[in-house]
């Protein structure tokens, strides 16, 4: 697991909470550029992004997960971390490939959720201009 956040106190805190969890492989990148090292070194299979990095870092960082002719980590989850998500960064977030998205502070249950979501109820993909996209998840009928 690849946990990207520049701040270290809230790499720490996330850290934690997934060890509580009982997960342990989980290597940390406070930027663009050491998450890309951390990618190729360690292949990791979930990614945890901070949306609020400096100089659009999130969105070029999903960009860059997703693309289909540079990464071969292109359909690894991504849970992406929002500190005051309004519309536009949701939807931009998910038209660039996020599995799930989160407010920050999370909590430890709602981190597990997510993350539960992400391992036990896979989303599918499709290739699409040179990247992988998401198929959207059918909506029920029940939830109106």
């Amino acid at each position: 697991m690849l946990l990207i956040d520049p701040s270290p106190h809230y790499r720490r805190i996330v850290r934690t909470m997934l060890y509580q969890a009982q997960l342990h492989r989980i290597f940390e990148a406070s930027d663009l550029a050491s998450a890309a090292t951390m990618f190729i070194q360690k292949q990791p299979n979930i990614v945890i992004l901070d949306w609020d990095m400096p100089d659009n870092g999130s969105t070029k960082c999903l960009a860059a997960i997703r693309s289909f002719k540079t990464s071969p980590f292109a359909k690894a989850p991504v849970l992406v971390m929002m500190e005051r998500p309004d519309r536009r960064s949701v939807v931009q977030a998910a038209k660039l490939g996020a599995h799930e998205i989160v407010t920050k502070p999370i909590s430890p249950n709602n981190l597990w959720l997510h993350l539960s979501g992400v391992i036990n109820i896979p989303r599918k993909y499709r290739e699409a201009s040179g990247s992988i996209t998401l198929v959207p998840r059918a909506i029920s009928n029940s939830m109106f």
